[in-house]
């Protein structure tokens, strides 16, 4: 298990290292993103080598198990909210086996500590999507506006009605700010 796990970690940090490589050849815009973009493969990979270190080191009784938690919390990031009841239901699947080595009770607060900690996980995704979904309905919304009051602007021919359509503008200019400020 040991060499699998150093292969998994080191074709990871391979892959990672060329991806930066061939963004750095990209033009400035799209250099500054981000080394982990949460794809499928990552996910998998990082969760395959987080199970694995765990089996080395004693699995349900590891002391790294724990870091199943902020896999939980990390998942409804990246994927549906709902997807935390299915690694949940894996995870349990992964350690069932393995419920009567040692503690049996101890064992099961363990496994059911992922059971307890998945509708928390899936409410904090459902309120990021939200939010995000709020952000991104305010963007495209202030956009608009602006837009609109360009072309508002450019069929005007009173001062007054040109200063008050800026002001819209303007105010629009600020909610995006302020919507940026606050993701």
């Amino acid at each position: 298990m040991v060499p699998i796990l150093g292969f998994i970690i080191a074709f990871s940090v391979i892959l990672i290292v060329i991806r930066q490589r061939t963004r750095s050849r990209l033009p400035a815009d799209r250099q500054g993103e981000e080394l982990f973009v949460g794809s499928n493969k990552e996910v998998f990979t990082i969760t395959l080598a987080l199970l694995l270190a765990i089996f080395l080191t004693g699995g349900i009784n590891s002391n790294l198990f724990f870091l199943l938690y902020f896999i939980l919390f990390g998942i409804v990031f990246l994927f549906e909210p709902a997807t935390v009841f299915v690694l949940v239901v894996g995870f349990g699947l992964v350690f069932f086996q393995s419920l009567g080595e040692g503690d049996l009770i101890g064992n099961l607060v363990k496994l059911g500590s992922l059971a307890f900690l998945s509708p928390i996980c899936y409410f904090f995704g459902r309120e990021f999507q939200k939010t995000r979904k709020l952000s991104e309905e305010v963007e495209d919304k202030t956009g608009q506006i602006i837009e609109d009051a360009e072309t508002l602007k450019s069929h005007m021919r009173n001062q007054d009605e040109i200063e008050e359509i800026e002001d819209i503008e303007d105010q629009a200019e600020e909610l995006r700010k302020e919507s940026e400020e606050n993701e």
